[in-house]
């Protein structure tokens, strides 16, 4: 799964791999340590006419559906291998339109230590370069039933996929991530289906990742600094 990530670049460094970024009007999004269910994340979406454009959207999916948008806390994850079956993503995932990238440079999990009673120790997954890269999303709008000149909220889901020879160790699962520009782009391609789009939910190659400690600090979310990277040995 992944119920926490990191984006720490600042706008600049982040555009030299995203360039939508330098079209953002504010910084919110940029330098997040401990990205969060619930928050807004940066996001590149196709717009109609072939664009792309980065914004900010909800994590946690809330379907057209819903009767209450608390329901998108239960969905920050979606499951590459029954989005066809689920009735939250299935349209999403057959156009392009309802694909996204989700920006980021790596995220957490927790190891389960041997003594039961010992709290679990998190570790920051990154590129082995820490270049950014994107998780491969859906996203949707949301507004309240019975409410149509309520403000539409802009929602989105991280999928996931089985886990490499590296995650595996540390969990059974993990984002599907889109490390190079032709993987992204066919992701946001709105001539392409879900058929055309499936090959790209696979855990990435191994080699790639590096598994570094965090600190527990990260256990929290309204910790959002450097310092969520720093093990915790190294605090004086």
């Amino acid at each position: 799964m992944c119920g926490r990530f990191t984006n720490t670049l600042r706008r600049e460094d982040l555009a030299r791999v995203f360039p939508e970024a330098a079209a953002l009007p504010t910084d919110e999004g940029f330098e997040r340590y401990n990205v969060a269910p619930t928050q807004d994340v940066l996001a590149v979406v196709s717009t109609r006419d072939g664009e792309r454009r980065m914004g900010l959207l909800r994590w946690g999916l809330v379907p057209f559906w819903a009767r209450d948008v608390r329901i998108g806390a239960k969905m920050i994850n979606a499951r590459a291998e029954s989005l066809g079956e689920k009735a939250a993503f299935r349209d999403l995932v057959e156009h392009g339109r309802s694909r996204c990238l989700i920006v980021a440079d790596g995220y957490y999990e927790w190891l389960r230590p041997e003594d039961p009673k010992a709290p679990r120790v998190p570790v920051h997954l990154a590129l082995a370069d820490r270049r950014p890269f994107a998780f491969a999303g859906l996203w949707t709008w949301w507004r309240p039933k019975g409410a149509p000149d309520a403000e539409r909220l802009a929602t989105c889901t991280i999928i996931t996929t089985t886990a490499n020879a590296q995650v595996a160790p540390v969990h059974d699962r993990m984002p599907v991530m889109l490390v190079d520009d032709a993987s992204r782009a066919a992701w946001l391609d709105r001539s392409l289906d879900f058929a055309a789009v499936r090959d790209l939910l696979a855990p990435l190659p191994d080699g790639l990742l590096t598994v570094a400690p965090a600190n527990p600090c990260v256990n929290h979310h309204v910790n959002d600094g450097p310092e969520c990277l720093a093990p915790a040995e190294a605090r004086a």
